[in-house]
C-alpha cells in the first residue's frame, strides 16, 4: 500500500518542482547600467542645451527626464517630462524591462520653454504594464546605447548615446 501511495506522491512533487516561474529565472539587472546616462545637445534657437538622461538606481527604480540647461552648466533649468517607474532584467542579455509608474509633461498648449516639476501634468500611465527596453555598454562602460530602427512600420527611431556622468 505504501508504494503505490509514494509513486503518485513523487510524480506530483516532480512536476511542481519542474514548474518555474519567468521571474524566477531571469538574472539580475546589469549593475552596468547602474548611475546616470545623459544625452546633451545645444538647441540654437533657445541658446541652451536639451539634456535627456537615464538614472539607473541600485533599488531597481529609474528615471527618465528631459531638462534645459544653460550651455556647459550641470543645473537643469526645468523639464519637459519627467517620467519614473522599476525596471528589472529582460529575458536576454542587454534587455531591461521598464514599468512605468508616473509620467509627467509639460502641460498643453505650454507657454513657456520648462517647468518645475510641481507645474508638470500628470499622464496617463498603464497599470501593471512593462516595456523592453535593448541597450548596451560601450567605450568601456561609459556608453549607455539604445540602437534605433522602425517603429510602428513607418516611423524611423534614431540610435541613441547616452554618456555616463560622473
Amino acid at each position: 500500500m505504501e508504494k503505490h501511495f509514494t509513486l503518485p506522491l513523487l510524480l506530483i512533487l516532480s512536476i511542481f518542482s519542474s514548474c518555474q516561474n519567468e521571474e524566477d529565472t531571469l538574472p539580475p539587472f546589469p549593475s552596468t547600467v547602474l548611475g546616470t546616462w545623459e544625452m546633451v545637445g545645444f538647441n540654437d534657437y533657445l541658446k541652451l542645451d536639451y539634456v535627456t538622461s537615464f538614472q539607473f538606481d541600485a533599488d531597481g527604480t529609474y528615471t527618465y527626464s528631459s531638462t534645459l540647461r544653460e550651455k556647459d552648466s550641470d543645473l537643469d533649468l526645468g523639464f519637459n517630462f519627467l517620467e519614473t517607474g522599476t525596471f528589472r532584467a529582460g529575458s536576454e542579455k542587454n534587455l531591461i524591462r521598464l514599468a512605468r509608474t508616473d509620467f509627467l509633461h509639460k502641460p498643453y498648449g505650454a507657454e513657456k520653454q520648462f517647468y518645475a516639476k510641481e507645474e508638470l501634468d500628470k499622464g496617463f500611465v498603464e497599470p501593471n504594464s512593462e516595456y523592453p527596453l535593448r541597450f548596451e555598454i560601450r567605450d568601456n562602460g561609459n556608453t549607455f546605447f539604445i540602437p534605433g530602427g522602425i517603429v510602428g512600420g513607418d516611423v524611423l527611431v534614431p540610435d541613441k548615446f547616452f554618456e555616463r556622468r560622473k
